[in-house]
């Protein structure tokens, strides 16, 4: 059975230290390096603490707000959240903060599987330029599906990772050279669902087999990270080399939200390939990803590997955790970036 959805805000003091000391150096350079400013997709919630932070970089953004989280969308439900998110965009666009913005009525999910979403306007997503930033700061679980209507009227289930499939989709098919972007992406550190027993059961990968040997006997919850950060890694890469981009994973960072609630950032720098016959090879191999360390932020905004989560085949020692830093000694830094 699958459990609702926990109830989770978006502004803790570590998701603060992420956006500021981990996820900005990042951008910077990336804003820098395209020699322009960034365009965003994401789900800033209401205030867009995000996007506020980011301002610097930043151009134009497109958010995603939902009514009544985590119940399906229905016309029946208040459109406050999504106003109050206009509002805060269209005061920073009148500041001339922001270029331009866009806010699309309904859960990420459903808006672009179906193509529109829940505004009375009923606003389609089309996708013209390349994206430079994702910030898919979901906080559910990775398997925890939403319902939602088709064209049609036919209820569906959407996940999240449908979402992420179909923006690096639109993201391929944007007709420009040089595409070059950062995905952010927060998770829920537990899981249930069929769709993750089944990855359980059979990952398809030697790699993620031999790795979950290192978990039989611990409890649900203590190797939850250990498990999402597998399934988060073998989905991703797929999606990203499927699409003909390289993914460039930095280290997943644990960390405890506002209620204590534990959840997982994950930072991948993504980076076209020319469209070949052949599919791109991530740079770097799935038994070295799995053996990169879980690391956490202390409060003075350093970091560092989480002991408590670290295992013995851990390849990354504790000491200059930074996120540019260690961006720049990666493959893809030294390939196509540099």
């Amino acid at each position: 059975m699958e459990l609702p959805e926990p109830p989770v805000k978006f502004n803790s003091t570590n998701k603060q230290l992420i956006r500021s000391e981990w996820a900005k150096p990042l951008l910077a350079y990336l804003h820098d390096d395209l020699q322009k400013k960034l365009i965003y997709v994401g789900l800033p919630d209401t205030e867009a603490h995000d996007v506020k932070e980011w301002l610097d970089y930043l151009d134009v953004v497109y958010a995603f707000q939902c009514r009544d989280y985590p119940k399906p969308s229905s016309p029946d439900q208040s459109r406050k959240n999504v106003i109050a998110l206009e509002n805060t965009l269209r005061t920073l666009e009148r500041q001339k903060l922001l270029s331009t913005y866009d806010v699309y009525d309904g859960y990420i999910e459903e808006v672009l599987l179906r193509g529109y979403d829940n505004s009375p306007t009923t606003k389609e997503f089309s996708q013209q330029e390349t994206v430079t930033i994702y910030n898919l700061d979901f906080c559910g679980q990775v398997t925890s599906p939403i319902v939602y209507k088709d064209q049609k009227g036919i209820s569906r289930k959407a996940f999240k990772f449908n979402a992420v499939d179909k923006l690096l989709y639109s993201q391929k098919n944007v007709d420009q050279a040089n595409k070059k972007f950062v995905l952010f992406l927060t998770l829920h550190c537990s899981y249930d669902g069929k769709e993750f027993t089944d990855f359980l059961n059979n990952p398809q990968d030697r790699d993620i087999e031999e790795y979950f040997k290192n978990f039989s006997g611990m409890s649900k919850g203590k190797k939850a990270p250990y498990l999402i950060k597998a399934f988060v890694y073998h989905q991703l890469t797929r999606f990203f080399t499927h699409h003909f981009f390289t993914p460039e994973f930095l280290p997943t960072i644990y960390y405890k939200g506002d209620n204590d609630h534990p959840l997982l950032f994950f930072t991948v720098i993504g980076t076209q390939v020319e469209n070949s016959s052949a599919l791109p090879i991530p740079p770097v191999k799935m038994k070295n990803l799995l053996n990169t360390p879980i690391i956490s932020v202390k409060k003075d905004g350093i970091f560092a590997v989480n002991e408590a989560l670290k295992l013995s085949g851990d390849s990354v020692k504790n000491g200059d955790l930074e996120s540019l830093k260690i961006f720049k000694k990666t493959k893809t830094f030294t390939t196509f970036w540099k």
